[in-house]
């Protein structure tokens, strides 16, 4: 069995409805102070003056709070990606080492860094992805997030990560998150996400992916949950192993070229089990 299967068996077992929600109200108490909009750093909660404008320095020991209270909640509501957002930035930190290492021994990775990209479209940009060939990464990419419903625009900013540097090579993974989705062909479901998040993992190291692909199988029907340990996890593991680090990929000067071509560049390939089951059976969908 693998790690991923074995920790969600004993989840399932010891993550009683009463005990999630117990742990879900006292963690949430110690997010409320950092994600309100009127909250403000003070002598008992900060070690730190801001390092980047969304920063909102903390402790261990809230970090560790932040995180169990976004874990708890997301798997409450999946539908709210600002706990998994709010997840990845608690536990983050000291688990950037590979993605800096992937950018720094990669041309296009170094500029990045230097020239620090955010994904961002005028109406009138966005709208011309609609208009190019059939095909191309560009239109499969509008095509995928008109068809999901989803934007561009509502990535949440970084906040408990406690370096620059590595705030941005956060957001940048975080905000080219819709890319992923395009290049390996997966929708927004929940047992899609999940295979995302272990890809990400394999890619990235950080260990929001890990977590999110232990305890997001629990809200699962039986024949998902079959589906998702027997096909989708273990294509993830090894397309992520094996595919070209996607965080040294400049996704927006890749619009015009055909998708099969980035995704041959990017060496994945896709889930043979995705032509077999209708997207409508995935139904257990969360939004972004």
């Amino acid at each position: 069995m693998s790690l991923v299967g074995l920790v969600s068996g004993v989840a399932r077992r010891v993550a009683t409805p009463a005990a999630l929600a117990g742990a879900a109200f006292v963690a949430a108490k110690a997010m409320a102070a950092f994600t309100s909009p009127d909250a403000k750093a003070d002598s008992a909660r900060s070690m730190t003056k801001p390092l980047y404008e969304t920063h909102k320095p903390s402790t261990t020991l809230q970090k560790t709070f932040i995180a169990a209270g976004s874990a708890l909640m997301g798997f409450g509501d999946p539908t709210d990606g600002s706990h998994i957002a709010a997840l990845g930035d608690a536990t983050s930190n000291g688990f950037f080492g590979k993605m800096r290492e992937q950018m720094i021994s990669d041309p296009t990775g170094r500029r990045i860094l230097k020239e620090r990209p955010q994904i961002s479209f005028t109406p009138e940009q966005w709208e011309a992805l609609a208009s190019l060939p059939e095909g191309s990464f560009g239109h499969a990419y509008y095509n995928q997030m008109k068809r999901n419903g989803i934007s561009w625009s509502t990535r949440p900013p970084v906040r408990f990560v406690d370096n620059e540097e590595d705030a941005y090579m956060l957001l940048r993974y975080r905000q080219c998150h819709d890319f992923y989705h395009t290049i390996l062909d997966l929708d927004i479901s929940v047992v899609e996400e999940l295979a995302i998040k272990v890809f990400e993992w394999r890619q990235t190291g950080l260990p929001v992916g890990l977590i999110a692909s232990m305890f997001g199988p629990l809200r699962l029907p039986p024949h998902e949950k079959a589906r998702f340990f027997s096909h989708y996890l273990p294509w993830a593991m090894q397309c992520g192993s094996q595919a070209k680090p996607i965080i040294s990929v400049y996704w927006e000067e890749m619009l015009e070229r055909s998708v099969d071509e980035v995704r041959k560049e990017m060496r994945v390939w896709l889930l043979p089990e995705r032509n077999s089951v209708t997207r409508a059976e995935n139904y257990t969908a969360v939004a972004h």
